[in-house]
């Protein structure tokens, strides 16, 4: 007993001052003991560790004062490569990303119609490829996929675009890959990077929703991801939002999905083309094919009938936010993807419906904004559940 609680709080230490060096660009051994309140004797032992390991590096002498001068220690973030790896759109896209999450190189392959086994051996190309141009040795594979995951043993339980049912995709790769491989929802990893990446500081608690294709959440609470009893949290797409509305993929009426996905958008754009043809907006429509680009340059030019479609697209994502709000009582709640084209307006939309919805004292607090990672949430959520899972960071 004694034994295993002296590894703990050796593993604990030693967290702790990887976790200090990582958030600092250069830091002493004697700055470390201040942060961390450990023995200065305990951080040099475990700062030389670190070193041998490879993850940190002695960078230079610190400017001389009295006494013996200090020597700077910094994280090393090429140390070691991520493959990383977005299965959630119409491409399937990976990256090599070193510790601190920059994109090193990337690869991304077209799915178009494959499904099931033939899904699969494309993740496996994709993978092969980037493992083949690694410089660094690999410290694990992150992956992001549509559909609920058993995070614990790697299976994908259901992703019905690619065709894939209980596929055990960890242990489909252990078989090629002798190094760590976790898995997770895609909405989930994006939700990791937006805590590791988004510019919050340590936000120790938020709620992502990714809007794309569909729709889903990933939630942090307290610094820890939420999947849920039965790896299924975050289903937002799938919550009722129009009663009675259009018939959703999942078999219910008037999802979230239905009035507040890239396909659902475009198709209301279309109808306006077909019932307001004498307008600005329909006019254009009847020419040109509806996309996104124009809607977002109609509502930047202040056009009634933009600027009531994307308010509609707030308002029915303000229900959600409102209902996360006041369940979780998160005072975050991040968007990524699609809604971010149409700015403020959609944010005002968003917030008018919170604040109908929910205690007003929690309205106040809940603060709604757009992601600043882009197009890379996934992968870089790749690299923070591996991150996360190898060695407790960021």
């Amino acid at each position: 007993m004694k034994k295993a609680t002296h590894q703990a709080t050796k593993e604990h230490n030693t967290t702790l001052v990887l976790k200090t060096i990582y958030h600092d660009d250069q830091i002493s051994r004697a700055d470390i003991a201040r942060t961390t309140s450990l023995t200065r004797t305990t951080v040099s032992e475990i700062v030389t560790e670190l070193i041998g390991t490879g993850l940190v590096k002695e960078t230079g002498i610190a400017p001389s004062t009295i006494g013996k001068p200090a020597i700077y220690v910094d994280f090393d973030a090429h140390a070691r490569q991520l493959i990383c790896v977005d299965l959630s759109g119409d491409e399937f896209q990976g990256a090599l990303v070193n510790l601190k999450g920059d994109v090193l190189l990337r690869h991304a392959l077209p799915v178009g119609e494959r499904k099931g086994e033939a899904a699969l051996q494309l993740a496996h190309r994709l993978i092969e490829g980037l493992w083949a141009q690694t410089s660094a040795p690999i410290l694990g594979i992150g992956i992001g996929t549509p559909g609920p995951v058993d995070t614990e043993k790697g299976i994908i339980r259901q992703a019905v675009n690619l065709g894939w049912a209980n596929l055990d995709l960890r242990e489909n790769l252990a078989g090629r890959y002798n190094v760590p491989i976790h898995i997770a929802n895609d909405s989930h990893v994006a939700a990791l990077a937006e805590c590791a990446y988004g510019g919050h500081g340590r936000t120790p608690s938020l709620v992502l929703i990714k809007v794309g294709e569909g729709i889903g959440s990933g939630i942090v609470l307290n610094g820890n991801l939420h999947t849920g009893d039965g790896f299924s949290a975050g289903e937002v797409g799938h919550l009722c939002v129009v009663r009675g509305g259009a018939p959703c993929t999942c078999g219910n009426l008037g999802c979230l999905e239905t009035v507040a996905s890239t396909p659902s958008v475009l198709a209301f754009l279309r109808e306006t083309a077909l019932h307001t043809p004498e307008t600005p907006l329909g006019r254009a429509l009847a020419s040109r094919e509806a996309t996104l680009d124009l809607l977002r340059a109609f509502n930047d030019g202040g056009d009634p009938q933009a600027r009531a479609l994307v308010r509609n697209l707030g308002a029915h994502l303000g229900v959600v936010a409102a209902s996360l709000a006041g369940v979780l009582n998160v005072h975050k709640i991040v968007l990524s993807g699609m809604p971010s084209l149409f700015g403020e307006p959609l944010l005002e939309a968003m917030r008018a419906e919170i604040r109908a919805r929910i205690l007003p004292e929690q309205a106040m607090e809940t603060q709604v904004c757009f992601s600043s990672i882009g197009s890379d949430i996934v992968i870089q959520g790749a690299c923070a559940l591996v991150l996360r899972k190898e060695l407790n960071l960021p």
